[in-house]
């Protein structure tokens, strides 16, 4: 009877029993079967899951807090938020970092108060991570938890960018869950560090793409400086970091540069990347002005290869229009920097393709000719044929290569394809 009466008191959940649990092989099944049973005081469930987080069960507690009835959660509440708060400052790295993980899963279904009081209790864990350098991901992700606080979340990372702490991760996190006003203010803040990370970061570049990801009216105004600057590392890293978030507002800005025969060829290169990422209308009408005004051929085609980028098909026609006339052009240049890059618009490409065939511009027709011979189908072959008698020839050609002779070998080349 004794040792009846013994085991039946090791098997009830008490506080007691509970840390003893958290030392047996069969220990973490009993501590699951007291957070799960609705008979059990909540202040013993809150300590079983408690426990269960301490012993690397966490995502296990979680499971049952889950699918528990709302009133229990709230009780149980009670006893684990004060608990959580106080173990996720555990000297034991990963217990930490467990136990901040499982007071986030609470907020999920906290009432209002009760998740002000754990955002109160998580920034500065979180604060304290980033200033010294080592923000950890754990089982729910930093964005995650700190969209979900929220304004207070972008409060503190403004703080960090303006500190000395992890500022990449900071900013990588404010781009995502701030507001245009709290990432200009991070923006800001991380522009008065400039002085400090330059001297001391190993890879200054990181700054560039900080600010790049944090946009902004003062971010933009930082980097438009750098890339007009005489340092060309800088240039470039500037260059770089306006096509972090692609902001519509470094438009004119990018195509203006990219356009300008005095600014470096590596930024220029650069900010056609820029362009293509912003998109849209006046990308492309920006893109088509520089192919019909700038002197360098290789800025042309390059010009060229970006509005593709931004209008596809669309955007054929109109480019191929756009080159001087009066300009000299390589067969082999136009193969391979104007003809391949439509060949790999594939065959939506087509029926634009036949429609510039109709175009006043001789190199807009040869072009469309050239690109339908590799890409075109038997039913193209009567639009080319109407070229037959086109005497036009290209400056830069080999002598006697009309677009005539050029759409009668194309259509025949055609024919055979079904």
């Amino acid at each position: 009877m004794l040792l009846a009466a013994f085991g039946g008191g090791c098997q009830k959940p008490t506080s007691d029993n509970i840390q003893q649990w958290k030392t047996t092989q069969k220990g973490p099944d009993r501590l699951h079967e007291a957070l799960a049973d609705h008979s059990v005081p909540p202040r013993i469930r809150g300590e079983a899951a408690a426990a269960l987080v301490d012993i690397g069960r966490a995502e296990d507690a979680d499971t049952v807090i889950a699918q528990m009835p709302a009133d229990d959660r709230a009780e149980i509440s009670k006893t684990l938020i004060p608990a959580y708060q106080t173990a996720m400052h555990d000297p034991a790295p990963e217990r930490a970092l467990s136990y901040r993980d499982a007071l986030y899963t609470l907020r999920q279904y906290a009432t209002p108060d009760d998740q002000k009081r754990i955002d109160e209790s998580l920034l500065p864990v979180l604060d304290a991570e980033f200033k010294a350098g080592k923000p950890r991901q754990g089982r729910h992700s930093l964005d995650k938890m700190l969209t979900a606080i929220g304004s207070d979340a972008s409060s503190m990372l403004v703080g960090v960018l303006g500190g000395d702490g992890a500022y990449l991760q900071a900013a990588e996190l404010l781009a995502k869950v701030g507001d245009d006003a709290s990432r200009d203010k991070g923006a800001a803040a991380l522009i008065a560090r400039a002085p400090k990370i330059k001297a001391t970061d190993k890879r200054p570049e990181n700054f560039y793409k900080a600010l790049g990801l944090l946009g902004g009216p003062s971010a933009l105004a930082y980097l438009k400086e750098k890339v007009t600057g005489s340092d060309e590392d800088e240039a470039v890293s500037a260059t770089r970091a306006l096509s972090e978030r692609r902001d519509p507002a470094a438009l004119a800005f990018a195509i203006k540069v990219a356009g300008d025969p005095r600014a470096s060829a590596t930024v220029r290169d650069q900010m056609f990347g820029v362009i293509e990422g912003i998109g849209g209308l006046e990308a492309e009408k920006g893109l088509l002005g520089i192919i019909s005004s700038d002197k360098d051929e290789r800025v042309r085609y390059h010009a060229f290869e970006s509005v593709l980028a931004v209008g596809k098909v669309n955007a054929v026609q109109p480019a191929l229009e756009a080159f001087p006339a009066s300009a000299a052009y390589k067969k082999v240049d136009v193969d391979d920097l104007l003809v391949k890059l439509i060949e790999k618009l594939g065959a939506p490409a087509r029926p634009v393709l036949v429609a510039t065939l109709s175009s006043r511009a001789p190199l807009a027709r040869m072009t469309a000719v050239m690109a339908l011979e590799q890409i075109g189908r038997g039913p193209d072959a009567p639009a080319l044929e109407k070229l037959a008698k086109d005497t036009a020839a290209i400056k830069g050609f080999p002598s006697g290569d009309t677009v005539g002779k050029a759409a009668m070998r194309a259509a025949e080349s055609v024919k055979s394809k079904s």
